[in-house]
């Protein structure tokens, strides 16, 4: 056999973006996409990423989609007050092909009160100021290629947990919202956190101890996983999906090829639900699990759970994310923090209010604070800008890369990039 020449050394970083693309289900960015171009290695690496997506998730290719090309259009006209033309659409994957799923991951059957659940399609049109409606408490907002998914908690009664509720979770389409799935719960939902693998959204539910999987097309409840102690951050990578949960337990959802695994960092009391909160991501062959209660990151390995490394961060770290140059960790205590992948804090930025959400965009990050502001933080720099904002839940992009919001008990914002909600862009 030829031996094949050594891969240069800056391919890593590539291989980082490639590796992060196919976790969340997205396409290569521009500027990977240009590099893909020309780099014979990184395009085997990003087929064979795909070849192990469809394999152990049973996600096959399918061809790009365009998003509806009105719903740009309309959403500038009303923001400009003219006609613009469209920037090149975003490529989406279509539906996954019926019954795909089902022959790799068995669902635990499903009761008569789980078959009973109301699939609304509504597909009416909103006039203005409204983005969607439909939408009573949004709690969670993920990005689902030419959609949103937007999950609602339930309302807590005054009996508490255990009392009989509702957990929602809805299609918003441009300015419609296109699909609603209402699920019986035990006790009324209490969604912390959100994530695309492929053509279905993991929801953690920490008002009813479980994970939702639920399928975007049609939208449908595929399985409900239990999984005691409140989840609060969810990743995916080799074929698995991890959750963290508030008592300190770091876990995979069991599959075919995956029996579900657990193991605790701590052991942790109950808490209330406000406070379930941690982030978990798959990177560079290691789990990055924060543990907010102790304040620590813990360096993980992915297949075994063993604990590689504890590195004390101080504050309270809820979320994290990663680009090229290492880590970034949330603080709900008031900071940002970059460290390098084995923890090492390089850079500390002080944040407003108390940040419990966040998404990277390129340069900037923003953070979300439930006490009702929003803030840009620009990575290189260090320039900030906040605004007011209703009861910010949660932040993600949508897929043309605007800014959109989940506010409790009103709905969804698109914000400019100034953080200024676009014309038609609330829900009230």
């Amino acid at each position: 056999m030829t031996p094949q020449p050594p891969v240069p050394p800056e391919h890593d970083r590539w291989r980082d973006e490639l590796h992060l693309a196919a976790a969340s289900g997205r396409r290569p960015g521009p500027a990977l996409d240009a590099h893909l171009q020309h780099c014979s290695a990184c395009r085997e690496e990003w087929a064979l990423l795909q070849t192990l997506q469809a394999t152990l998730l049973e996600d096959a290719a399918a061809p790009p989609a365009a998003p509806p090309p009105a719903v740009r259009d309309a959403l500038l006209r009303r923001a400009n007050g003219r006609t613009v033309a469209r920037p090149a659409p975003v490529q989406a994957r279509s539906a996954v092909r019926p019954g795909a799923r089902a022959a790799l991951w068995p669902g635990l059957a499903l009761g008569a009160a789980a078959v009973a659940a109301a699939l609304l399609l509504t597909g009416t049109l909103l006039g203005p100021p409204s983005l969607a409606g439909g939408l009573p408490d949004p709690a969670v907002v993920v990005n689902a290629g030419p959609a949103l998914l937007v999950a609602s908690n339930g309302a807590l009664p005054p009996a508490g947990r255990g009392t009989p509720g509702t957990a929602r979770v809805s299609l918003v389409t441009g300015e419609r919202v296109t699909a609603t799935l209402d699920l019986p719960s035990p006790s009324p939902a209490w969604f912390t956190e959100g994530l695309r693998v492929g053509e279905d959204v993991y929801l953690a539910d920490a008002g009813n101890d479980r994970v939702l999987e639920v399928q975007l097309s049609p939208l449908r409840l595929r399985r409900a996983y239990p999984v005691p102690g409140g989840v609060a951050g969810l990743s995916a990578g080799n074929g698995r999906v991890y959750y963290k949960s508030v008592r300190g337990e770091v876990g995979t959802l069991p599959t075919v090829l995956h029996a579900g695994t657990r193991m605790a960092l701590h052991a942790e009391a109950p808490t209330r639900m406000p406070d379930v909160m941690d982030g978990v991501l798959m990177q560079r062959g290691t789990l990055y699990v924060t543990h907010h209660l102790r304040g620590e990151l813990c360096l993980l390995d992915p297949v075994t759970l063993a604990v590689r490394t504890r590195v004390h961060v101080g504050g309270a770290p809820v979320g994290i994310t990663a680009d090229r140059e290492g880590l970034l960790l949330l603080d709900v205590q008031g900071r940002l923090l970059r460290t390098d992948f084995q923890g090492r804090v390089r850079r500390t930025w002080a944040l407003p209010g108390q940040p419990d959400k966040f998404v990277l965009n390129g340069r900037t990050v923003v953070v979300t604070d439930r006490a009702g502001t929003v803030t840009r933080l620009d990575l290189g720099s260090g320039a900030q800008r906040s605004a007011a904002l209703h009861h910010p839940m949660d932040v993600t992009l949508d897929p043309r890369g605007d800014i959109v919001v989940a506010q409790g008990g009103r709905g969804v914002a698109l914000l400019t990039p100034d953080l200024t909600v676009m014309p038609g862009g609330d829900v009230r």
